[in-house]
């Protein structure tokens, strides 16, 4: 055999056995907390009250493409309500066959993290985002659904892709026109470990503070 050729054999068995160990089992990972901007000063007149986060999304046993969440284990039907709040990715060895999930740690779940950020993105265009016991007269109440919340994986020959989307949609009481607020982003890696993870579904956030900000900005805000 062709040393170069039998070294780039090796690697991708190499590679497979290392993707594949991994990703069988279920990793659980913390997402650090979306701190409040430090500069941010109230200006607006009308308090903010995030008053519900839904997660609206739809699991699915065996999904034809990896950006629809699913679950191992007791799969997709029989997954407590507790572990789908918690659950932000599926992991995939180097054929792309899906394998373990990737949880966030108890304590934390998509909700809370969209929450979060809305928060800090209200705050850092100068809302006060308070409960409607404190809110004061006439707050802006706004109710949140969660379609989308997901990061997956594209394996590749030399380097695989990874992906995290967040969409959701904002209604104010009082308005009805609904705010969207999507983005999706991906990097390159060598290795789907769990700190790839935790970067990717940063990097997701990190975005979708960014494009709150924005949407925030136009009515009905």
């Amino acid at each position: 055999m062709n040393t170069k050729r039998y070294g780039v054999t090796a690697f991708l068995i190499a590679a497979t056995v290392v993707l594949s160990g991994c990703a069988a089992s279920r990793s659980e990972i913390k997402v650090a907390a979306a701190a409040a901007p430090t500069t941010a000063t109230v200006t607006k007149a009308r308090a903010v009250v995030i008053r519900t986060v839904q997660d609206d999304r739809v699991f699915e046993n065996a999904p034809p493409v990896a950006s629809t969440p699913s679950l191992g284990g007791e799969g997709a039907d029989k997954a407590p309500v507790a572990i789908k709040e918690r659950a932000i990715a599926r992991k995939r060895n180097s054929y792309g066959k899906a394998m373990g999930d990737v949880l966030l740690q108890e304590g934390q779940s998509v909700s809370g993290l969209v929450r979060e950020n809305l928060t800090s993105a209200f705050q850092q265009l100068g809302y006060r985002v308070t409960d409607e016991a404190n809110a004061g007269r006439n707050p802006l109440i706004v109710d949140v659904r969660i379609k989308k919340f997901w990061s997956w994986m594209q394996p590749g020959f030399w380097a695989l892709t990874l992906n995290s989307n967040i969409e959701t949609t904002l209604s104010v009481s009082g308005t009805k026109a609904d705010t969207t607020v999507s983005v999706q982003v991906q990097e390159s890696r060598q290795i789907a470990n769990d700190g790839a993870w935790l970067e990717i579904v940063d990097k997701g956030l990190t975005a979708f503070r960014a494009e709150a900000v924005q949407k925030l900005k136009e009515p009905p805000f």
